[in-house]
């Protein structure tokens, strides 16, 4: 059998990432198909492709990519790719705006994600009004995004990163001792889960060095979390 093409591939994926979220009976199921899917296409997506499924002509890409709004990889190729994860999250958010006459869907979906980043980023909240002593830049941006995850934690996410550290663990790309540590975080009840991962304790932060939790952020929340993070470090 040939393979399914690849913009084929990303549509059979958003229609089962639609399933996943109105199947609660059959979600891991439907996660692993979609995630097996998501395997056989790759992490990323050449700039070609994902300018095609966003209806955007290739210079368009490059000036959102260029501005930093749709961020890109470098792939062991050494070519610059958009990541896949990134695509299918446009794509759903443009879809949001089917029967709308919009005009420029991909304009108005990364104008409505600034808004909600300087909505949402709250550095006041997130963070000590001043440095902790003895917390690196990285550790305060690792506290601030998993205060952010903890505000927006739902079953499905604390799915997803059940699944992805099942993964990490047949793979070997965590050490059984923190794969250990984050099985028993990740089952106790919801409030509990997100409590423990916005803790600023000793203890936390060297259980988010390994954290299975990624992609709440949008690209550009998480460029202006970066921002006021390092901005704050210094202060």
């Amino acid at each position: 059998m040939p393979p399914i093409p690849i913009e084929e591939a990303i549509n059979v994926i958003l229609g089962l990432r639609r399933a996943e979220r109105d199947s609660e009976p059959r979600r891991d199921e439907i996660a692993t198909a979609r995630e097996f899917l998501e395997t056989q296409i790759g992490r990323t997506v050449r700039p070609a492709t994902a300018a095609r499924m966003l209806g955007i002509s290739r210079p368009a890409l490059k000036k959102w990519i260029d501005k930093g709004e749709i961020p890109t990889v470098m792939t062991p190729r050494g070519t610059r790719e958009v990541p896949l994860e990134e695509l299918l999250e446009l794509l759903e958010e443009i879809e949001d705006y089917q029967g709308e006459q919009v005009g420029r869907p991909v304009a108005r979906v990364i104008r409505d994600r600034l808004h909600r980043s300087a909505e949402t980023i709250d550095i006041d909240r997130l963070l000590p009004s001043t440095r902790p002593r003895g917390h690196r830049t990285a550790e305060l941006h690792a506290l601030a995004y998993h205060r952010v995850v903890a505000e927006r934690l739902t079953q499905e996410m604390l799915e997803a990163a059940l699944r992805r550290l099942r993964r990490w663990e047949s793979s070997g790309r965590i050490d059984p001792r923190w794969a250990a540590e984050w099985t028993r975080v990740l089952g106790m009840p919801l409030p509990k889960v997100a409590k423990a991962i916005a803790s600023n304790s000793p203890r936390a932060r060297e259980l988010r060095q390994t954290s299975p939790f990624a992609g709440v952020l949008s690209e550009p929340e998480r460029r202006r979390l970066v921002q006021l993070v390092e901005d704050r470090a210094k202060g």
